[in-house]
């Protein structure tokens, strides 16, 4: 980690409420010494630790990863798209609606979501 843990909240706070975009990041990068697709990174990293400990609720985490996309495709636009950030976005994407041959009490963030990024958190684990 290279983000204090009350830097990452107040970052996923505000990216759930407003958006992120690569200045808002700019002045953390540069206080902090470190490069944009890491912040993008490390952030997404710690939504998907608190999804998966239970600790963050899945809309909460969506919306927070739906606040960084811009930001991730636009630092994709000029250099490599910031991964796992990038790949847990679409992961949380997943859960956002039903499928038709889903029935009406599933729950699409469990049937979807939870799957794929335990994955990318093992892969990422090693």
């Amino acid at each position: 980690m290279v983000l204090p843990k009350i830097e990452l909240k107040e970052l996923s706070v505000k990216a759930e409420s407003d958006g992120l975009t690569l200045s808002d990041l700019v002045p953390i990068c540069e206080r902090f010494d470190v490069a944009l697709h890491d912040v993008l990174n490390e952030l997404s990293v710690a939504v998907a630790e608190g999804y998966l400990q239970g600790s963050l609720l899945y809309d909460y985490c969506d919306g927070v990863m739906n606040g960084i996309i811009n930001a991730v495709v636009e630092l994709g636009m000029t250099n490599d798209m910031p991964q796992p950030a990038f790949s847990l976005y679409q992961a949380f994407d997943q859960g956002e609606w039903f499928r038709s041959n889903d029935p009406p009490e599933t729950d699409t963030s469990e049937k979807y979501t939870k799957p794929v990024v335990e994955e990318i958190m093992r892969t990422l684990a090693g």
